[in-house]
């Protein structure tokens, strides 16, 4: 569960730009590009994939809500704004904000507290696969508990019973059990 720590920096001075390259590079992150343009921080994030993209509120062809309705759902975005375009930003939005203009300090924390939050997101989506992993094995155990009730007439119990000691003779899982009960018993309906 690492996250690569991938950034593009796209902010229209290109001397603040590098700046922001230099801080993160020297903290640890990984600048993947530079961009100036809307356009091209579209295509390169399509391309590179960037875990965060850190950005003005206005390149020369887009602003940032135009950028975000494009990447929202595949990276997190860090705002450098001034208290003007500030109010722009829906305060419901996962986009960051940080005042201009940029501190060090600033910017390490926000980026830092950025990637904390997608550590966390990342855990508990997999916390989420694990249960519903859990709840589609046992909805395949109840289905099977059912059909042996219905065709060979044992009570709830007995049926769990079943399927749990074969599946430790066999060595297999309970849910694998009771898949092929299921398919053993659905051409005699």
């Amino acid at each position: 569960m690492n996250i690569q720590r991938g950034v593009i920096v796209a902010l229209t001075n290109e001397e603040t730009a590098q700046k922001v390259r230099n801080i993160l590079c020297e903290d640890g992150y990984d600048v993947l590009a530079i961009c100036t343009t809307g356009g091209d921080l579209i295509r390169r994030a399509m391309q590179l994939s960037p875990d965060l993209i850190v950005t003005g509120y206005k390149l020369s062809d887009m602003t940032l809500l135009d950028i975000y309705d494009s990447l929202g759902d595949q990276c997190s975005f860090l705002a450098v704004l001034n208290e003007t375009y500030r109010s722009f930003i829906d305060e419901d939005s996962d986009i960051y904000c940080i005042n201009s203009p940029i501190s060090r300090v600033g910017l390490l924390n926000a980026v830092d507290l950025i990637f904390q939050s997608r550590m966390k997101l990342i855990r508990l989506q997999q916390k989420v696969e694990k249960l519903e992993d859990k709840i589609e094995k046992r909805i395949v155990i109840d289905k099977a508990k059912g059909v042996l009730m219905m065709h060979k007439g044992f009570s709830e119990m007995e049926s769990f019973r079943y399927i749990q000691k074969t599946s430790m003779n066999s060595g297999q899982k309970m849910s694998e059990v009771a898949e092929k009960i299921i398919f053993a018993f659905s051409d005699k309906k």
